[in-house]
């Protein structure tokens, strides 16, 4: 899947993950179950931490985990589509 995101260093050296698309749009709320149908995407794969070299291993519970508890589904305006587009960056 192609992901428009850079990642880029700030003043003091700590690497900044830029979000360069808004995929998850609304005007009151998020339909979750998109966000959800773009994470599983990424389920079954494997990503190693820059900064650690950690392997880290996306698993079929992790959709649901990220989109399904009560403070996600309270959420609206922008905080909504902060989260839901920080999903980009996930990976």
């Amino acid at each position: 899947m192609n992901r428009n995101i850079s990642v880029i260093k700030d003043a003091d050296g700590n690497s900044i993950v830029v979000i360069n698309d808004i995929i998850f749009k609304g005007r009151q709320s998020i339909d979750w179950d998109d966000v959800k149908r773009y994470l599983y995407n990424y389920v079954d794969d494997f990503y190693r931490i820059a900064e650690s070299g950690d392997l880290i291993y996306i698993g079929k519970d992790f959709p649901d985990e990220y989109t399904g508890s009560k403070y996600t589904y309270k959420l609206k305006g922008t905080l909504a589509k902060a989260k839901a587009n920080a999903a980009q960056g996930i990976p």
